[in-house]
């Protein structure tokens, strides 16, 4: 408080010398609108038929058409609600005395025409090309100081664009007085309390000399900088969006408006405050899509900050020097190999990004601050911190996410509400919700939200087409329509990623309708791709075809190039293009039906030959050897060094155990999967160069600094999820896991070496004291194992020795190994199938429980016994059978109820019954569970208890 009040006095002493410095001629400021519309206070209005005459001393000489009051009430200025409209060219004079002003502009209309205008004053050019709409917004300024001499001032706004029009909203001169250097600290970055003071006092100094301009001028500038620092702080907040009815890219174009005309003045005390706000946001406007603000002048904006603050770390960050994060790990990794040593660091700098998120920017709905179809996108790299290190934050940060947006109103039956293309309207609910069958398996909310989102595949996405095929009706969609009208009535390979959460559902639970739907989708692809036609060849899958008539291409005459909104569905794009190949590849897995890998083994015998391709020579689009070509280079949308049909190779070898696909496995895939091959651990070792290279640098531009959270990427981060799982891509691509793991924690590195259906090798490296932990094993059939566990000093995966020996039935999917570490060791753990339990019949109930579904209630008479209701679904794929629940508190047994059967939800539509019981507890802290009992066989038995705290008599839970 004494810090804020000593600069509010300073503040106040230094506009007292600017008060005693501010004679000027003043401030003639005009509003343009019609007759009627409002008036900003301490403007002049101006509507079209004020022609300029001497006694007023101010109008048209070329005047507009037609002016226009919008109520547009996007942006906080009311002055950008009315303008008026000229044809060609609009001219503005006034008799303003001479001297020296700041001129400001601000042109636009309220249509979607861009209006294009060269700006000059009395024969002076102001700008030689300014447009209008600008993104989003229906204006653009420019300020500039101007000399007016004894004629006043001329103002030309002239048409040089494509359409005729001009349209203005406002003209301000504003007088040119002295500036008090010194009145800000010598700091780039904008102090709250300082800004504040500074604010409040000159609200003081006005309210005592209301006619001094240069006071007003001030504060008019300050708030500039204040309201541009306001609309990037609110980020891509929801309750911003909300409040300021911009988005969060409107806000940052507004801000810009506003800050350019700050840094238009050098001379200005917040210039280098103004420039370094302004650098931020067209840094990271140019971050979140290069086309987004063409020709961004952030690299010009940060050399000129750097010479005023050379030993600024953001600064030197923002400019590219890589600024290392430090780090110290908190365990004894001496004697450790070097595979547990990198992954501890790697492990230990990536919970430090998450954990800053949870902690520092998470909202109780979820949000991380960059809107929710953003947020999503950091998920696709924290499941190795969850599966892996087993680290608790990260799943509730995860679990927040998932459950925030589906209670969040932007979804619809599971879907986004918003009709937008499949990449994006997608994203809300596959990346948060595929992940969650594996951060909280087999817990019955998220498989019914999946089932719930797939009714949309059947009922508003896909038909059946005239050559009796089910496609998509088109790539534009949400959970209530499509767009199919010409060019947007297409199927697209993307579309895929509509249908993930789907996959996985069905994986859990063989939903008959989603397999046979999911079946006849992908059979229609399969049939696509081996159809010659549009040019294409036979085998390759297009990136399009037309639900109308099943044209390949879709409108286009070009095969491979669709025509679609974004490039990205062009069938060079092959990152986006393979989605549809791993749907392929998961759905043959859940089937067996051999003819869906046919697409993927034409691109397999297409890579291989395309060894004889000359690599220099550039083939024509859309011909065999150009397909080949592309393959071989990984596409235009190649990331993180890896071919994305190498991990559709590798993903297809880990289902079928397939060898065909190794010598492509080994050039093109990841470094964990060539690994799994070759056994080459230094190759796989340089995977963390990549990773470590996205965590080790510049931290604050992955936490503090970010503005668009999907910009937040840790590349590489398969190499992590690989090592713990298992899994052959980034985890939630299809349960292809060969373990996750359970009380594992920073100390315990893991190396998944092999596993598959039958067996596993993994080493364990113990940092740490000694512990128990808990493998979860994902691949391995039902059986029973040995799993032997042995020390392994010398890291050869051959234990010097035994610690223990030990037989291990798996009855179900996802099975169970406790394994005891001892302290500051390393662990080899050998698992294989020594006879095999028949697999359970294909249709079977699974009961299950959540925590989120008991509820507790007073009864509502003085005896004090509670009631607790327990939500209790089927999400298997057979009707259930009678069962018993019971209630267990504080570990007795309390009461029980029968259950009636409950009917299989094989329609996509949840299937549940609330089951009651009575207790009457005394006063204090309780442990409450809800435990089936089923007979029969399930799906899974591992969902059929839920255990929460309750106080009594703090009620926490109240139904209705």
């Amino acid at each position: 408080m004494k810090l804020v009040w000593f600069t509010y006095l300073l503040v106040v002493c230094l506009l007292n010398v600017c008060s005693a410095n501010g004679k000027q001629a003043g401030n003639f400021l005009y509003d343009m609108g019609t007759v009627s519309s409002r008036v900003e206070s301490g403007y002049l209005g101006v509507n079209p038929d004020l022609i300029f005459s001497k006694e007023r001393g101010y109008g048209w000489i070329n005047g507009p058409k037609y002016a226009f009051d919008t109520l547009y009430n996007r942006i906080a200025d009311t002055l950008f609600c009315d303008g008026v409209v000229g044809e060609k060219t609009l001219i503005f004079k006034t008799n303003i005395p001479q001297g020296e002003y700041f001129l400001l502009i601000t042109i636009g209309h309220p249509g979607q025409d861009v209006m294009q205008a060269k700006i000059g004053i009395n024969g002076q050019v102001v700008t030689e090309n300014i447009s209008a709409p600008w993104f989003r917004l229906p204006y653009r300024s420019v300020r500039r100081k101007i000399t007016v001499g004894k004629n006043g001032a001329v103002v030309e706004i002239k048409s040089i664009g494509k359409i005729d029009i001009v349209g203005l909203y406002r003209i301000e001169f504003r007088s040119v007085a002295d500036i008090e250097e010194g009145s800000y600290c010598k700091i780039p970055e904008t102090e709250a309390g300082e800004m504040t003071a500074s604010e409040g006092a000159l609200k003081v100094q006005i309210l005592k000399d209301p006619a001094n301009t240069a006071l007003q001028n001030r504060l008019n500038v300050l708030q500039k900088h204040l309201t541009a620092e306001r609309y990037y702080e609110l980020a891509g907040w929801s309750f911003a969006v909300t409040r300021t009815k911009m988005n969060q890219i409107q806000r940052m174009y507004a801000a810009i408006d506003l800050l350019d005309q700050i840094v238009a003045d050098p001379a200005d005390p917040l210039y280098y405050k103004s420039l370094y706000l302004l650098a931020k946001i067209h840094y990271w406007l140019a971050k979140e899509d290069s086309e987004l603000l063409p020709g961004s002048k952030s690299q010009v904006y940060f050399d000129q900050l750097a010479k005023v603050f050379p030993n600024h770390r953001l600064i030197r960050m923002y400019k590219g020097e890589k600024i290392e994060d430090p780090f110290k790990t908190g365990s004894d990794m001496s004697g450790a190999p070097k595979w547990a040593v990198l992954q501890q660091e790697a492990m230990a700098r990536m919970l430090k990004v998450i954990h800053w998120w949870v902690q520092h920017r998470q909202s109780e709905n979820g949000e991380l601050g960059g809107k929710y179809a953003d947020d999503v996108e950091m998920l696709r790299w924290w499941l190795p911190a969850i599966l892996g290190a087993d680290d608790s934050l990260a799943r509730v940060g995860y679990t927040r996410l998932a459950d925030g947006i589906w209670n969040s109103g932007a979804l619809v039956r599971g879907y986004d509400k918003k009709t937008d293309d499949v990449e994006h309207s997608a994203e809300l609910f596959r990346d948060s919700h595929t992940g969650m069958f594996m951060v909280r398996y087999a817990d019955p909310a998220y498989v019914e939200r999946a089932m719930i989102s797939m009714q949309n595949f059947g009922e508003v996405w896909s038909g059946i087409t005239k050559a009796g095929h089910r496609h998509f009706k088109s790539y534009y969609l949400s959970a209530t329509e499509t767009l199919n009208e010409k060019p947007y009535g297409v199927d697209v390979p993307l579309n895929a990623r509509a249908l993930l959460p789907g996959l996985w559902a069905a994986w859990y639970n063989k939903n008959p309708l989603l397999i046979k739907q999911f079946s006849e989708w992908a059979q229609a692809w399969v049939e696509d791709a081996s159809r010659e036609e549009n040019g294409k060849p036979a085998g390759m899958i297009p990136p399009a075809v037309s639900f109308e008539q099943e044209k390949i291409g879709g409108y286009s005459d070009k095969w491979y190039e669709p025509g679609l909104r974004y490039n990205y569905y062009n069938w060079d794009h092959l990152g986006h293009i393979s989605e549809l190949y791993s749907f392929l590849s998961g759905l043959h897995a859940i089937t067996g039906n051999d003819s869906f890998l046919n697409p993927i083994n034409k691109v397999a015998d297409l890579t291989k030959a395309s060894v004889s391709l000359n690599p220099t020579e550039k083939y024509k689009p859309g011909s065999p050897d150009w397909v080949k070509s592309t393959l071989i280079s990984g596409g235009e949308d190649k990331t993180a060094g890896a071919n994305p049909f190498g991990n559709i190779f590798a993903m297809t070898a880990k289902l079928t155990g397939q060898t065909r696909y190794d010598d492509l496995i080994r050039q093109h895939a990841s470094p964990y999967n060539r690994y799994q091959l070759t056994g080459n651990q230094n190759e796989m070792l340089s995977g963390f160069d990549v990773i470590l290279n996205s965590l080790r640098y510049n931290f604050p531009l992955m936490t503090s600094e970010v503005k668009f959270t999907d910009r937040v990427y840790v590349r590489g981060s398969d190499l992590l999820t690989g090592m713990y799982t298992g899994h052959f891509g980034r985890g939630f691509e299809f349960p292809a896991l060969v373990a996750t793991w359970k009380n594992t924690g920073p100390d315990v590195s893991v190396f998944v070496r092999n596993g598959g259906k039958t067996s596993a090798l993994v080493s364990l490296c113990n940092a740490g004291d000694q512990k128990q932990v808990e493998m979860n094993t994902w691949m391995l059939t039902p059986g029973v194992y040995k799993v032997n566990v042995g020390l392994d000093k010398n890291d050869d995966t051959v234990a010097e020795k035994q610690i223990e020996e030990k037989l291990v039935t798996i009855n179900e999917r996802v099975g169970v190994i406790k394994i005891a570490l001892p302290a500051r060791a390393q662990v080899v753990v050998r698992v294989s199938r020594i006879s095999e339990i028949k697999q359970k019949a294909e249709s079977l109930p699974d009961l299950a429980l959540s925590r989120n579904d008991v509820v507790i209630s007073e009864s509502g008479d003085q005896s004090g016994m509670l009631k607790i209701h327990c939500a209790l679904h089927n999400i298997g794929n057979a009707p259930s059978a009678p069962a018993m629940a019971y209630l267990n508190t504080n570990g007795a047994v309390s009461d029980s109820t029968a259950v009636d059967v409950i009917e299989a939800p094989n329609d996509l539509h949840p299937r549940v019954k609330t089951i009651h019981f009575n207790w009457k507890p005394k006063p204090g802290k309780h442990q409450i569970s809800v435990l089936v009992k089923y007979d029969g066989p399930e799906v899974n038995s591992q969902n059929n208890s839920v255990t929460i705290g309750y106080s009594y008599p703090d009620i926490k839970k109240t139904i209705k």
